[in-house]
């Protein structure tokens, strides 16, 4: 299995917090953390503009989908502020991390407002559609699993954190690379499913790296951050072919 690993780093606690629009300036060095609303759903989502963006000059786009939970509004913010952002900021991506508008991302409900929440940030900001990026953690993970699966015409790359794979995850013929992290210590969403259909698809010649932490639990959402910080060199070379 030549695409597989065990990256074990040291496990930390990790606090990171950005004020909303604190700067409101997009020349300034640090990104700025807005909280908006798709006018033709009413979808909330939050959104990161990464610094020095300028209309002149496409972007990378990542695509977050939260974890599980009551949500009440904007309750992707602290999942980005804590999580994606600080983990991905030097891709200079724009971020968007949608409220799920269903029970599940895998509600048809819940993938039609991010489809229209896609076309709704590529029309009012410059993306660069080879860098394009989804990521999602425990629910938002096999969320992930599924909207990548379904359409991989939208996403160059998939990075999944804590997601059971869906039904049927192994039979798809996959185009986009995946990019895999995973607990042994997680208590929710066991190894097991993950590690197989790792090995599966990368017997099939899927573009597959699987990233196993020690140590970490389900719930310790921010020490997930360096693992995900480790995903970028293999997301830039990903979006280079």
């Amino acid at each position: 299995m030549k695409n597989l690993c065990a990256l074990v780093l040291p496990s930390f606690a990790w606090l990171m917090a950005l004020v909303a629009g604190a700067s409101g300036s997009w020349g300034a060095n640090l990104p700025t953390v807005r909280e908006e609303v798709v006018p033709a759903s009413g979808q909330r989502y939050t959104i990161v503009i990464p610094g020095g963006y300028s209309p002149g000059k496409p972007v990378p786009l990542v695509l977050a989908l939260h974890y599980g939970g009551t949500v009440t509004p904007y309750f992707s913010k602290p999942f980005l502020v804590n999580l994606v952002e600080p983990a991905l900021r030097k891709l200079g991506a724009i971020i968007v991390a949608p409220d799920c508008t269903a029970g599940r991302w895998t509600e048809p409900q819940a993938e039609t407002d991010v489809l229209v929440l896609l076309d709704h940030v590529r029309a009012s900001w410059a993306i660069d559609p080879a860098r394009t990026l989804i990521t999602g953690f425990s629910m938002g993970g096999m969320g992930t699993w599924a909207l990548a699966a379904r359409h991989q015409e939208l996403f160059t790359a998939a990075l999944i954190v804590a997601g059971r794979p869906q039904e049927g995850s192994a039979e798809v013929a996959w185009r986009i690379p995946l990019y895999l992290i995973h607990s042994r210590n997680d208590e929710v969403v066991p190894l097991g499913p993950t590690a197989a259909i790792a090995k599966v698809l990368d017997d099939k010649g899927v573009k597959v790296k699987l990233v196993v932490v020690d140590g970490v639990t389900h719930y310790q959402v921010p020490a997930f951050v360096p693992y995900m910080r480790a995903a970028i060199p293999w997301i830039e070379r990903a979006w280079k072919k």
